[in-house]
């Protein structure tokens, strides 16, 4: 009996072995996933930090983009006030410029006419002149004929 406890004892002290080399591979593996695992959670983690970095960044981003969109709107509201007003100061500037060459037209265009006019005249009163100097001419000339031989003859 002896003999067959001390097998009995030597099979349990084997499978206690066993067990032990089991749980000692168990715990190599279980090691081996934590490690992993770990590896996992600091890339996660570096992850999630890098997204929060990331979005932090694009929020102040986004803010500082509609500040200066709103300056950019107000520069070119007063931008546009400014040209409106401009415009309307120069359109009167070129009203009363159109006003004073229509006047400096209207009167080169009177002076023409006038000119026109007087070339007429000078036209005319040459024409005139010839006229006569011929009737004076033609009066003489019946005189002559008429005239001189009466009285000389």
């Amino acid at each position: 009996m002896e003999n067959q406890t001390t097998q009995e004892i030597k099979h349990l002290t084997d499978r206690i072995t066993d067990v032990n080399k089991r749980i000692n591979t168990i715990d190599g593996r279980v090691e081996k996933l934590d490690d992993k695992l770990d590896t996992v959670e600091e890339k996660f983690n570096e992850r999630h930090i890098e997204m929060v970095k990331i979005t932090t960044e694009s929020i102040a981003d986004s803010k500082a983009s509609r500040e200066s969109m709103k300056g950019l709107v107000k520069s070119l509201d007063n931008l546009v006030g400014e040209m409106k007003e401009t415009n309307s100061f120069n359109s009167m500037r070129f009203e009363k410029v159109e006003d004073k060459i229509t006047e400096v037209d209207n009167k080169v265009n009177d002076k023409a006419l006038a000119i026109n006019v007087g070339l007429e005249e000078k036209k005319m009163s040459k024409g005139l002149l010839g006229t006569i100097l011929v009737a004076v001419i033609s009066l003489v000339g019946v005189l002559a004929k008429v005239i001189a031989p009466l009285l000389v003859g």
